[in-house]
């Protein structure tokens, strides 16, 4: 129902957008993004994360867009999941962070030009059981990993969540002979009941002929769509034929609010009590031949609540096809 909901939500921000205008989408591209911490052979705490997105470039934009910069529409589906350690023990673990899921839809307005990107995006769903997390991560284990699960009778309860987010990027393109350097500082702020925080990044990437866009991102901080292009008003877009880099990233967040740690905003559930400021650090690969273009990246977070043991890591596979 929540799903629902969102999905007509976008859909009427569209139709306002579009309303009395002659403006058109075109499709730019199509993203699917995975993160799992099975990659490093672990299944806790942020345990997976699915998005999938599409974008479009908006032509001949209603008058109060139309700048320098492209304008660009991005509608995402959305899926996370949180677990304590031991996710088969069926009593209440007190120490470790709650079992969530969180279902979302998003939508996202994107304006960019080859230098700076500007991103608001809206994304409502739900927290809860109605997420379907308990399911997904049954199926998973019962038909592929083949070890049970235990325990989701503690998740959080059903709550509908909102997060409003503002980034602001900058692209620094060096150039090399044959290869290149790309620096991306990006610095931005969420709002809502279920994410509240300041946040800033940074991207690096070398290689050849490296994608003419702002890069990817984690999927778990809103706002952060990976990809948007980055090129003036009618410049060519040629791609070419094949590219490679190495890529590192790093995030820092100043948390006000973490409804996966905190627990329910108006009801008695479990939580724990989160670190004010959570780090991130990222480092992979990833290439692209004719339209298609992916991505491997391994990341450590720093401990997100005083009761966490450990680090955490997990890997995140970005497949993008360019239309």
């Amino acid at each position: 129902m929540a799903l629902k909901r969102t999905l007509a939500l976008c859909l009427i921000s569209l139709h306002t957008l579009l309303a009395e205008s002659t403006a058109t989408l075109e499709l730019e591209h199509f993203n699917f993004v995975f993160e799992n911490d099975y990659f490093v052979q672990t299944d806790q705490w942020y345990s997976s994360g699915l998005d999938l997105s599409l974008l479009f470039r908006l032509d001949q934009p209603p008058s109060f867009l139309k700048t320098e910069a492209i304008t660009y529409l991005a509608f995402a589906i959305s899926h996370e999941i949180y677990t304590p350690k031991e996710f088969n023990n069926p009593d209440l673990q007190s120490d470790d962070r709650p079992y969530a899921g969180w279902l979302y839809g998003s939508i996202a307005l994107h304006r960019s030009n080859p230098s700076k990107l500007d991103t608001v995006e809206l994304q409502i769903g739900i927290v809860g059981p109605s997420a379907k997390a308990e399911k997904l991560q049954r199926f998973t284990h019962d038909h592929i990993l083949g070890d049970p699960v235990d325990g989701w009778q503690h998740q959080l309860s059903d709550e509908p969540g909102i997060n409003l987010s503002y980034h602001h990027h900058e692209r620094f393109l060096l150039q090399t002979g044959k290869y290149q350097t790309l620096f991306i500082p990006r610095i931005g702020a969420v709002i809502g009941n279920v994410r509240t925080e300041l946040d800033g990044g940074l991207l690096y990437r070398a290689g050849i002929n490296l994608p003419v866009d702002f890069g990817q991102n984690f999927m778990a901080a809103p706002g952060l769509d990976s990809a948007i292009p980055a090129y003036d008003k009618g410049e060519a877009r040629e791609r070419p034929l094949y590219s490679y880099y190495l890529q590192l990233q790093g995030n820092l967040r100043l948390v006000g609010k973490d409804l996966f740690l905190e627990g329910n905003t108006y009801k008695m559930s479990h939580s724990v009590d989160p670190y004010p400021l959570v780090g991130m650090l990222g480092g992979g690969i990833g290439g692209s031949y004719r339209q298609y273009e992916a991505s491997l990246t391994y990341t450590v977070e720093s401990k997100s609540f005083t009761q966490q043991p450990t680090l955490h890591a997990f890997g995140s596979l970005l497949f993008t096809y360019h239309y």
